[in-house]
């Protein structure tokens, strides 16, 4: 249950920041554009799971910070791809149409470019969950995850730590105790990237074409 929640939580929160920003920056352009691309620059400057690791170590740890940490790291990505796609959509002729009826320019981003442009992010939202609770599990092994009590991977592979290696006589006589957690994380991911696979072969308009 912790990692559908951090996963979708912080999936969710990603796709309002990233497509609310990159979609402004993509329509408008100019000197808003320039200022939400040098934001995300900084952020993307920085490897991902450090900064987690930094903001999660300054604000104290809980499910909240890491969920509040992951969101932090990874919305810049999802900004970048859905300025790209809609710089190219916003010159189409329906959006000049649109423009040229007298719609508004919330009516046009929302009526006419986001539909256009937002299926590349879908797909990677549905690839990067799986990502974001590997992240979620390698913050836990750390000690900067959730607190004990909770059910996480990660929590359990970090208690394992002294019995990956047996007795003396038996080097595998605890093997399940960091293997079956092990072997849950890579269940999940997997399940998530090839949904992610699935979306892509439906979604992308060159593979049904096939």
């Amino acid at each position: 249950r912790t990692a559908f929640q951090i996963g979708i939580t912080v999936i969710g929160a990603v796709l309002i920041i990233g497509i609310t920003l990159g979609s402004i920056a993509g329509y408008f352009g100019g000197r808003i554009d320039e200022v939400i691309m040098r934001i995300t620059d900084i952020f993307l400057a920085f490897p991902a799971l450090i900064l987690a690791m930094a903001i999660t170590i300054a604000v104290g740890p809980s499910l909240t910070t890491i969920m509040l940490a992951l969101t932090i790291v990874s919305w810049p990505s999802y900004a970048r791809v859905i300025r790209g796609d809609i710089l190219s959509i916003r010159e189409e002729d329906f959006v000049q149409a649109a423009r040229g009826v007298g719609s508004s320019n919330l009516r046009i981003i929302l009526r006419h470019v986001l539909p256009n442009a937002i299926y590349p992010v879908l797909i990677m939202a549905s690839l990067d969950i799986g990502a974001v609770v590997l992240s979620a599990a390698a913050l836990s092994f750390l000690g900067l995850g959730v607190p004990e009590g909770y059910a996480d991977w990660g929590q359990m592979i970090s208690f394992s730590r002294n019995w990956i290696v047996g007795t003396g006589d038996n080097a595998f006589a605890y093997w399940y105790t960091v293997v079956i957690p092990g072997f849950f994380i890579f269940l999940f991911v997997l399940g998530w990237n090839l949904l992610g696979d699935a979306f892509r072969d439906i979604l992308d308009p060159r593979l049904s074409r096939r």
